[in-house]
């Protein structure tokens, strides 16, 4: 079923709009629960999380893409629940890059940043040749492992540290180029 008409289920308060949801993107979702958390049962739980948020959040919002509307709740949920049951270890992953992000603010500047920067860095993401961004993305919005993202691109471990830390080293100049104070 398409994303509209899905998204037209649930305007229309229909229970066959999380059964349609599920069936078109459990999986994605799933996927991307896991790869956070680790954990089988607390993925399923995201899940269901997933499914309810969105239940509430449409209407009114009417998502642009329905795919990334549900993978960023997933997300954020995921990683809710990590910094819940482990606050150290989400810290760990993203250390990587403190250099490249700068420092928020108060709330509201702390909104309008973010969204700069995320326009920034899908303009960066644009200038990167397919491999390095598809490993960098990997990394850092579908957290994979070193060691899966190696076995995904058929890398060595230590060439997708590299690549990495080589594309860090760009997004941080790309920053400063473009006025960021980091």
């Amino acid at each position: 079923m398409e994303d509209s008409k899905i998204v037209d289920l649930y305007f229309k308060r229909s229970d066959m709009a999380i059964w349609e949801t599920d069936r078109k993107y459990g999986t994605y979702l799933n996927q991307i629960a896991y790869n956070i958390l680790r954990d089988r049962s607390d993925t399923e739980e995201i899940l269901n999380d997933t499914y309810l948020a969105a239940w509430n959040a449409i209407p009114p919002i009417r998502p642009d893409s329905f795919k990334y509307f549900l993978s960023r709740i997933t997300r954020n949920l995921s990683f809710d629940r990590m910094d819940y049951l482990h606050a150290q270890k989400r810290q760990a992953l993203f250390v990587e890059m403190d250099e490249c992000i700068p420092d928020q603010k108060n709330d509201v500047e702390k909104i309008c940043e973010a969204q700069e920067i995320g326009m920034m860095l899908n303009r960066f993401l644009k200038t990167l040749d397919r491999k390095s961004c598809a490993v960098f993305v990997g990394r850092y919005y579908y957290t994979y492992t070193i060691r899966e993202l190696s076995q995904q691109y058929s890398l060595s471990d230590r060439q997708v540290k590299y690549l990495l830390s080589k594309t860090r080293k760009r997004l941080r100049i790309y920053f400063e180029e473009e006025g960021v104070i980091l």
